[in-house]
């Protein structure tokens, strides 16, 4: 439980830092957040330069776009809203959602759409608005934390290369 209650913790502090991180010099609104299904279209080559593979540089997209380097056998969850994203060497790929739907049916379409996708479940877990889901695909591995709220159900999804 204190694992678990850690790793809330660690998860709180990327979405605000994913939220509230970067400095907006002026007082316009934020662009339109996309569906889950646009995260998946690729940015045109013009308006977003490729990242280079290990260059060491965090790639925040923020809410605009998605990571680069979000593998299309990653689920995400339909009925969700993209909050934010980052992709960096360290940390993995990082994708922040909401949904109104309750943290129980969101955990358990991530129970069912992991391997159905190649991922192997390794650890499903939860209580009290609160799940796990952990599953390994070849040399990845991908966590969702799910947490249910005043204002939704936050879904935090990380998927790293072993090292």
């Amino acid at each position: 439980m204190q694992r678990l209650r850690r790793l809330i913790s660690c998860s709180t502090t990327a979405i605000a830092l994913l939220a509230f991180g970067c400095n907006r010099e002026s007082n316009a609104p934020p662009p339109a957040m996309p569906t889950a299904a646009e995260m998946r279209e690729p940015a045109p080559a013009a308006a977003v330069p490729a990242p280079a593979i290990d260059s060491g540089k965090a790639d925040d997209s923020g809410a605009s776009e998605p990571p680069p380097k979000l593998a299309s056998d990653v689920p995400l969850y339909g009925q969700a809203l993209p909050i934010s994203s980052m992709s960096s060497p360290e940390r993995g790929t990082i994708v922040n959602l909401r949904s109104d739907d309750p943290p129980e049916q969101v955990s358990a379409w991530y129970g069912t759409e992991l391997p159905a996708h190649g991922w192997e479940l390794e650890k499903k877990s939860g209580a009290a608005g609160t799940h796990l889901v952990t599953a390994r695909k070849g040399g990845r591995k991908a966590t969702v934390l799910i947490t249910g709220g005043a204002q939704g159900t936050q879904i935090l999804i990380t998927v790293l290369e072993d090292r």
